[in-house]
């Protein structure tokens, strides 16, 4: 119950800020009390759907060629 009462307050808090950083913050910890619930199925199918969407920071990978 307290759970979800703290999902919706982050998520009033992250519509209600001004500064973008702060409205990140409030719908990271958002989304972080969510996983917290799913399945590991359900977090690879979330995962697999923000790479579809292209929404994911592409990383590089550099190995030493030494």
């Amino acid at each position: 119950m307290y759970d979800l009462l703290d999902i919706a307050c982050a998520a009033q808090a992250a519509l209600e800020h001004e500064k973008i950083s702060e409205k990140e913050y409030a719908f990271k910890h958002v989304l972080n009390r969510v996983f917290g619930y799913m399945t590991p199925e359900a977090k690879a199918e979330f995962n697999e759907w923000v790479d579809r969407k292209g929404w994911r920071a592409k990383e590089t990978i550099i190995l030493s060629t030494t």
